[in-house]
């Protein structure tokens, strides 16, 4: 039972973390996607595709999965494909980033949080 506590206090600690390390990048991850999806809205235009069908594939190519179902036809839209790309390997690495501060701020918290505790049962004995 006390490993069970133990992870669920684990998880609340990493999930606040990870909400600190978000509220501060917020606003340039919110940036990214919004150029994403501007930069997928211009492909439709430029090459007379449905909106919808273009911002699938601004993610697909942002995130690097690329399926190749779709392709950008005209020489310009392709140059915004490869913006798209750029642009996904910057939100992937922050998102990475910004998780791994996280989970090394959780790995802090808990070690600063065990000394503390095993200084208070030293100090008890």
């Amino acid at each position: 039972m006390k490993k069970l506590s133990v992870f669920r206090i684990q998880n609340r600690l990493l999930l606040k973390n990870l909400a600190f390390v978000y509220w501060h990048i917020g606003g340039i991850v919110l940036w990214l996607q919004g150029a994403i999806v501007a930069c997928g809205i211009a492909i439709a235009f430029i090459d007379g595709k449905p909106v919808w069908d273009t911002l699938y594939l601004a993610f697909i190519t942002a995130l690097t999965i690329g399926y190749g179902d779709m392709t950008p036809e005209t020489a310009f839209a392709k140059v915004i494909a490869i913006v798209i790309g750029f642009l996904g390997i910057i939100f992937t690495g922050i998102v990475v980033a910004a998780s791994l501060r996280a989970l090394e701020m959780t790995i802090e918290d808990q070690t600063v949080r065990g000394e503390t505790e095993g200084e208070n049962l030293d100090q008890a004995s």
